[in-house]
């Protein structure tokens, strides 16, 4: 079985893909009770599936030279799944055993909505085929799982820069930390370090003098490791800016006749709009111009 992604967070969706293989069946039908559900750090399951599923044997071979013909219907597997069937080393035999067995089975797909308020840790697959009285599981049960994570801003440290942050989880829980600072020549540059923290772990972070984050959940969750959550201010980048000469700057919203001329106050605020300027660190002017700017909805502000 496949898990998209591996790692989330609550209030969100997992993809969970099942392939029901066919190929080794001959001269009779199967018509096995599969049962497909999630189990929860606390044991809860919940059945994303519980049917009966009909599969048919092969074709008999015919060993007369005949125009070749399709057997299956394409199956429009996402490249991820692929992924997941090829990773690690594989024996060219193996490899093609993998391949067919791709295009030979039956692919299946479910969705578990991760709750609002769903506990923190280890998910656990449930794959279950009944036949007979026998049971099957999932030849992958070893990985048939993933996590849901949390990592919080608890308290920073001005004067000692110094960030803790705090794993609710009751797993290790992988972070990577970003520091951003801006140099002489006025170009971004980053320092960077990835490591796990443990169980409930309650951590201290350098920060630098510029902007730190921390990331987590294969990077889709920032943190910024600032004193207060700040509102970050980011341009509408579905605005064109046409620059006719440096003192003469125009904004053209698409699908409108709208046009904006730009003072040189309002350009370099339009400039330095860039998802990391935040608001708490405009001027008074600077917040003047800023306000008549989001009312034409031209800068707008964001948390990340």
């Amino acid at each position: 079985m496949s898990i998209f992604p591996k790692r989330t967070i609550q209030g969100t969706t997992v993809t969970i893909h099942w392939n029901f293989n066919t190929a080794h069946l001959k001269d009779k039908h199967l018509c096995p009770l599969v049962k497909i559900g999630v189990k929860d750090p606390k044991g809860n399951v919940t059945m994303l599936f519980e049917d009966h599923v009909v599969a048919f044997p092969e074709e008999n071979e015919n060993k007369e030279v005949v125009p070749q013909k399709l057997k299956y219907l394409n199956k429009n597997t996402p490249l991820l799944v692929l992924a997941s069937y090829l990773e690690g080393a594989c024996k060219r035999e193996k490899l093609v055993e993998i391949l067919t067995n791709i295009q030979a089975g039956r692919h299946y797909y479910f969705t578990y909505n991760v709750p609002d308020n769903a506990p923190l840790g280890k998910y656990t697959l449930v794959s279950e085929v009944h036949n007979n009285g026998n049971i099957k599981y999932s030849k992958t049960h070893l990985d048939d799982h993933f996590w849901v994570e949390k990592i919080s801003l608890i308290n920073v440290k001005k004067e000692e820069k110094i960030a803790m942050v705090y794993n609710h989880s009751k797993e290790k829980t992988p972070v990577k930390i970003v520091r951003c600072f801006i140099n002489s020549e006025g170009c971004m540059k980053t320092e960077m370090e990835a490591f796990e923290m443990n169980p409930n772990e309650t951590k201290s972070l350098s920060i630098s003098t510029g902007n730190t984050f921390l990331l987590y959940n294969e990077e889709r969750e920032i943190v910024p490791l600032l004193e207060e959550k700040p509102i970050h201010l980011i341009k509408n980048h579905e605005i064109l800016l046409v620059s006719k000469s440096p003192e003469l700057n125009y904004l053209m919203k698409k699908d409108t006749d709208e046009a904006f001329s730009l003072t040189s106050e309002a350009k370099e605020l339009w400039d330095k709009a860039d998802g990391l300027l935040t608001k708490n660190s405009l001027s008074k002017k600077e917040l003047e111009i800023f306000k008549e700017m989001e009312a034409e909805g031209l800068i707008k502000q964001v948390r990340l």
